[in-house]
């Protein structure tokens, strides 16, 4: 059960286990951090150890590296909503970004031990992650069949606006928006700003004066769901692997990836925006 939750982002397995409802519409801060050199690792580790064993060790460097810097994001409160190739997209409600930028120096400093890493016959390979904040209102929706997978959705312009603080944003560093700078105000270390070629202004901080309090959410591993409820977030053939009690191994196979971009939804406007992109997921 401990590894279907794992599926589910941190606040919904709250809500779903004490009977709440999270609320369509949202105010708070979204957190986008990327890790690079894990693509040069896998490579070399294939190439090292076999396809195998090669994949077997990239997941013994990762997972040490997200388990560090989702203690980070537990601390301050907030919930992992997806992972997306070597990234991580991060929701913290209520916050106006504090609590997200305290998060992301955080989040620098808990990469900064694996900043270096050897493979086994020695080769040194550089990992690094950077940081994109943006703070405002967003729209919340479960979508999909619950006999193939449900999946927690986080929309609206403010993800819009994460995406072009990500662009911003380089290695080692934590890209705030205009509005999350103001927020913080004369505690914000800003060390330079940048513009979009459309105006957007995004700041970089280097540190905080005053650090906002930690906010964990209440413990995590205490938490039940039916399985019947917890199986609905997981694809079919996880659910059976995870089931049958196998060991998840990591796999390198010849793959082909697709991306599917789609517009039409006004996820900030309208109301019928979580019905119409339910519909089109299924």
């Amino acid at each position: 059960m401990e590894s279907l939750l794992a599926f589910i982002p941190e606040d919904r397995r709250l809500a779903l286990a004490t009977g709440a409802g999270l609320p369509d519409r949202a105010n708070g801060s979204v957190l986008f951090a990327d890790i690079s050199g894990f693509t040069p690792l896998t490579a070399a580790l294939a190439q090292e150890l076999g396809v195998q064993r090669g994949a077997e060790e990239v997941l013994n460097q990762i997972n040490p590296v997200y388990e560090a810097i989702i203690a980070e994001l537990h601390r301050y409160g907030g919930s992992v909503m997806g992972f997306a190739g070597d990234s991580i997209t991060c929701w913290l409600n209520e916050d106006r970004g504090a609590r997200a930028v305290a998060c992301g120096l955080a989040m620098q400093e808990a990469v900064r031990p694996f900043a270096t890493v050897k493979t086994p016959a020695g080769t040194p390979i550089s990992l690094a992650i950077k940081v994109a904040v943006a703070a405002g209102p967003a729209r919340r929706f479960v979508v999909g069949d619950p006999d193939i997978q449900l999946i927690d959705v986080l929309a609206g312009r403010t993800l819009d606006h994460v995406a072009s603080a990500e662009k911003m944003a380089e290695k080692g560093e934590v890209v705030v928006g205009e509005e999350v700078a103001l927020t913080l105000g004369d505690s914000a270390q800003i060390t330079e700003w940048r513009r979009t070629p459309g105006g957007e202004r995004f700041d970089v901080i280097g540190g905080l004066s005053e650090w906002p309090p930690a906010t964990p959410h209440p413990s995590l591993m205490a938490i039940e769901l039916p399985d019947a409820e917890a199986r609905s977030w997981a694809l079919p053939p996880v659910y059976s692997r995870l089931r049958s009690g196998e060991k998840f191994l990591a796999e390198l196979r010849p793959s082909i990836a697709l991306f599917l971009k789609y517009t039409g939804i006004d996820y900030d406007n309208d109301e019928a925006a979580g019905k119409k992109l339910d519909a089109y997921v299924r």
